[in-house]
This record gives structure tokens, sequence and C-alpha cells, in this order.
């Protein structure tokens, strides 16, 4: 499995995502600045304080990545299975499960990795400047720190999983715009989720839980459908 992942890495080109991953990381982090900036002169107590600020920065990114997820899975699933590369796709002396498996891997890897850094690192940059010169009159704790890194773990597992949910739908469908805006409502639900539960931990863990069923459900099934198909 592995050397098949390896081999579809270097037929993709990832230099796009990548460079797309770049820049939604510095949307984070300016939102993130920009927020807490327009908090303190607008005085919203809502946002006067850390865990808001943060949590609200971890849904932002929850949205963009969920989408980004969505094209990847158009580019490497729905169009390769439902257009001319279907038939060259089956010539391959390749289990038909294990090349879909190889790509599903390949998207969750991505997305997860891509969603921890992007939005990892800008969250970093901002609580070691605020350390420095804060904006925030509020403090930094430990649990805050605790409660910063399940954010941002959650953020890339639900990206993850809402780029499997959306495949799945798109797939049926064979959409591209029935995927993104699968993708779009799919973010809006766990971003709706981790402000609910206000970075609670154990309620995360449950979400994570019922999202990785939901997500080995749907791979089952595709697997099955693909083993099935037949070439046009």
């Amino acid at each position: 499995m592995i050397r098949l992942i390896k081999l579809e890495m270097q037929r993709i080109n990832l230099r796009n995502s990548l460079m797309t991953s770049f820049i939604l990381g510095i949307v984070v982090l300016i939102f993130t600045y920009f927020v807490a900036n327009v908090a303190q002169i607008e005085h919203e107590t809502e946002f006067m304080n850390y865990g808001n600020i943060l949590r609200f920065s971890c849904v932002i990114g929850i949205i963009l990545f969920g989408i980004l997820s969505a094209v990847m899975s158009n580019e490497l699933v729905i169009k390769e299975y439902s257009g001319k590369r279907l038939a060259l796709l089956f010539s391959y002396p390749v289990n038909r499960k294990k090349i879909f498996l190889g790509k599903v891997w390949i998207i969750l890897l991505f997305a997860f990795l891509s969603t921890l850094l992007a939005v990892g690192i800008p969250i970093t940059i901002f609580l070691v400047t605020e350390s420095i010169k804060p904006i925030v009159s509020d403090i930094i704790t430990i649990n805050l720190l605790v409660d910063t890194f399940g954010m941002i773990a959650f953020s890339a597992l639900s990206v993850s999983a809402i780029g499997v949910f959306a495949m799945g739908i798109g797939f049926i469908r064979k959409s591209i715009t029935v995927t993104l805006i699968s993708a779009l409502l799919l973010a809006g639900v766990y971003g709706n989720i981790s402000i609910r539960t206000g970075g609670n931990l154990l309620s995360l863990l449950y979400i994570i839980g019922a999202s990785f069923i939901g997500v080995t459900a749907v791979i089952i099934m595709l697997s099955s459908k693909i083993n099935h198909m037949e070439a046009e």
C-alpha cells in the first residue's frame, strides 16, 4: 500500500495544493490577529479572551481546508472514476480496492497534515507574540494550551472526515458542485460542533469516534461500488 501511495503521489501534482495550503495558513494567521484587534477596539467581550479567538480561528481552518479536501477528492477520485481514465485505471495489474484506498489515504493524510500545520503554526505564532507583546487582555494558561491543541487536532481530523464524506456524496452524484456544497455544509456542521462544545475534549472525542465510523462506512461502500464498476 505504501508503494502504491508513493507511485500515486509521483503521478499527481501536489504543488498547487501545497501552495494553496500555504496561502490558507496565512489567511488563518491574518484572521486571528484581525479578530483579536477588532475585539479590543470594539470591546467585543465575546472575543476578548484567547479561548474564543482561537476556537474561531480553528473553525475558519475547518471551512477553508474542508473545501480544499473536497477539491482534492474530486481530482483524485470523482473525476478519475467517472471519465476516460476509468478504463486505464481498471487495466492496472493491481487490485481495484487497493488503488482506490491509495487515493483515499493521500486525501486523508494531506487533509490532516496540511490543516494541522496551516492552523497550528499561525496559532502558535499568535500565542508567542501575545506572550511578548499582548493585544488581548487575557492570560495564557496551561489549560488554554491543552484545549487549543485539542481544537487544532479536532480541526485536522474534521477536515479529513469532510473530504471523505464529500467524496462519497460527490461520487454518487458525479458532480463537483455537489461535492463542494457538501463540503461547505459539513464544514459548517463541524465548525458549529467545535463552538457548541466549547472545546470540551471528551465531547470532541465522541464526535471523532462517530466520524471514524462514518468515514469507514463510506470507504467500504465506495470500495464495493468501484469493485463492481465496468469501464465504458
